[in-house]
C-alpha cells in the first residue's frame, strides 16, 4: 500500500481562482510536476554514470562480445 505525505505550495490569490475558474485541480498539476521532476533527476543521473563508463564500453568489440557469449552457451 503506497503512502501519502502531504506538501504545499503558495500561489496568488488570482491564480488559485483562476485555477478554479477553469476547473484545474491543483493536485494534478503538483502531483505531474513533482513525478517529471524525479523522472528528470534520474535520467540526469543514469547519464551522468553513463558518461563514466562510456570510455570502457568504447573499448568492447561487439563482435567479440558476441562470440563469447556464444561460446558460454554451448558449454
Amino acid at each position: 500500500m503506497t503512502m501519502y505525505t502531504t506538501i504545499s505550495a503558495k500561489i496568488s490569490k488570482e491564480e488559485r481562482e483562476e485555477l478554479g475558474k477553469l476547473g484545474i485541480n491543483p493536485t494534478i498539476i503538483i502531483r505531474k510536476a513533482v513525478q517529471e521532476e524525479i523522472r528528470k533527476a534520474k535520467n540526469r543521473e543514469f547519464m551522468a554514470k553513463m558518461k563514466k563508463v562510456a570510455p570502457i564500453i568504447s573499448k568492447l568489440k561487439l563482435d567479440e562480445i558476441v562470440s563469447d557469449i556464444k561460446e558460454d552457451r554451448e558449454r
